[in-house]
């Protein structure tokens, strides 16, 4: 405040509601055409989270945090993330005749 010696700090990661962010990019400029599905998978700290996306150039998935463990005790600090994607093509079977 101006004139004095107080000082206003605010951190939002502080605040009710608040969501930790993780932005991934899934799939390239050019993803390849016979791509039909892309599995994501995100873990941390004992939670578990699947989205099947459909395929297109420079895909990014955002997946939100309330920062609560598997437990559904509140994780303070910094927390592990895994993350893998799969790839399912398109298969083309013919038979012989």
């Amino acid at each position: 405040m101006p004139g004095t010696n107080i000082y206003l700090m605010y951190v939002s990661s502080r605040a009710q509601g608040y969501m930790s962010r993780l932005v991934l990019r899934v799939t390239s400029q050019t993803p390849p055409v016979d791509l039909v599905a892309v599995h994501v998978q995100v873990f941390v700290e004992g939670v578990e989270s699947h989205q099947l996306l459909v395929p297109q150039p420079n895909l990014t998935y955002t997946f939100l945090w309330n920062r609560l463990n598997a437990y559904n005790q509140k994780v303070y600090g910094l927390a592990t993330v895994i993350s893998t994607f799969n790839s399912y093509t398109a298969q083309i079977h013919s038979q012989l005749i």
